[in-house]
Parts: structure tokens; C-alpha cells; sequence
């Protein structure tokens, strides 16, 4: 065991000396060794390095964590990362940290961090869609599964191009499958379980999910007709 600790070792010393740097503009998982050769490699028994504004953050030799990034803007600069890790090495219940911030190079502008849960086979799957009816496409950030991976569940964090801001939506993790629709513009949530569900979500002005009316079964098959005109109505009683 002892043995095999240290030939582990060894290769992330290595790997963290190599100036070999593998960086795609495309999202990604991304292998990264850093620019500076000097850096220190990260023990396995160490916690994960702090976020200390103009420090280097984005693209670390970390042992312990696998990256992610992603590029939301046609400005590159902008990062939006995601460190998969183990729980030891963040807060109880949370296997994830989410940075958003400017790579300058020689060092990172960190705007925001949180830490998050992530179901660890499913490494921060990313999706784009419109969510807040703005014409641009928002990001989904995959979180976890249920009902034997019939139900899944998103982080949503709205994009806005032109102020090049990242907003995360409280609550939208909750929400079941989530789906955009355009035409009342709310957030329609299925569940499947037993019987399966329908619920109405909108996304307030705070950036909060929040659930219009009750939940009602699909009793009528999914028909698109029955669910625009169940919708429209749950929109008119709360209206009133």
C-alpha cells in the first residue's frame, strides 16, 4: 500500500512539471498542467487551495480534483470551472466548487465560488438553454438523478452576455427534469415516479424558482393540448 502511495505520488509530480499543457476553447473536461512549473503539487491529505482574489486558480495541477472548464461568453477570458473532488476535500454533502472569474494569465480575478453537490458519475455535465426568455441561452449544470435515473436535476445559472454576469437561480435544483416553455414562458417541471406529475415553476425578478399553483398527475398522456390549456389556467388562477 505504502508502496503504491508513492509511485502515485511521483506520477502527479511529474504531470505537475511537464510543461505540457492541454487547453481547448470548446467545453470540456480539460487536463491541465500550469504555466509555472514552479507550483507546488497539491498532497493528498492537504485541503483544496483557497480562492484568494488575483491568485492562480484555473488551470492548477490538482491530484485530488478533476477540472472542468467551460467558456459562456465569446470572450474566452471568462471561466466558469468546476473542481470535482471528494467530500473530505470540501464541506460535508458537497463534492464540487464552481468558480466564475477572469483568467489573466499569470493569475485568475475570481468574481464568485460556491460549493456544490455534484453526483460523482456524473462530472458537471453541461447544457444550454433558454430559460428567462432573453434570447440567449442559459447554462444547465447537471446535479444528480433519481427514480433510477429517470428524474434529473439541474443547476441553472442565467448568462448575460452583455455584462458578462453568471446569476444562479435558488431552488432550480429542485425542480425535475426541467423544461422551457416559450410560449407562457415558465419553467415546466416532469416527474416520474409511480404516477408522474406535471409542475409550473416561474423565475422571479430575485432569481428564485418558484412553484405556481399544484402539481397535477399526467392522466391525459403528455398531450400538449390538455398540458397548454392546464398551464393557461394555473397562470389565470394565480394572476387573480
Amino acid at each position: 500500500m505504502k508502496n503504491a502511495i508513492i509511485i502515485l505520488y511521483v506520477f502527479a509530480l511529474f504531470a505537475c512539471n511537464s510543461n505540457l499543457a492541454i487547453k481547448q476553447n470548446a467545453d470540456t473536461i480539460v487536463s491541465i498542467v500550469p504555466k509555472s512549473s514552479e507550483k507546488e503539487v497539491i498532497k493528498r491529505d492537504s485541503q483544496i487551495q483557497g480562492n484568494t482574489s488575483d491568485s492562480k486558480i484555473f488551470n492548477q495541477c490538482d491530484p485530488n480534483c478533476v477540472w472542468q472548464y467551460h467558456y459562456p461568453f465569446a470572450d474566452s477570458s471568462y471561466v466558469f470551472a468546476i473542481q470535482n473532488c471528494a467530500e473530505e476535500f470540501i464541506d460535508k454533502g458537497k463534492t464540487a466548487r464552481i468558480y466564475f472569474g477572469i483568467d489573466k494569465g499569470l493569475t485568475d480575478k475570481i468574481i464568485w465560488t460556491k460549493n456544490i453537490y455534484i453526483q460523482p458519475n456524473g462530472s458537471g455535465t453541461i447544457k444550454y438553454d433558454d430559460y428567462n426568455n432573453d434570447g440567449v441561452k442559459d447554462m444547465l449544470v447537471f446535479k444528480e438523478t433519481g427514480a433510477r435515473g429517470s428524474n434529473e436535476f439541474y443547476y441553472l445559472f442565467l448568462v448575460n452576455s452583455k455584462k458578462h454576469q453568471l446569476t444562479m437561480v435558488q431552488g432550480f435544483d429542485d425542480i425535475v427534469n426541467p423544461i422551457y416553455n416559450k410560449k407562457h414562458q415558465v419553467v415546466v417541471a416532469y416527474g416520474m415516479a409511480g404516477k408522474n406529475y406535471y409542475s409550473i415553476y416561474k423565475i422571479s425578478k430575485a432569481n428564485k424558482a418558484e412553484k405556481i399553483g399544484e402539481s397535477f398527475e399526467d392522466d391525459f398522456n403528455s398531450d400538449e393540448d390538455m398540458l397548454d390549456n392546464k398551464i393557461a389556467q394555473i397562470l389565470k388562477t394565480d394572476e387573480q
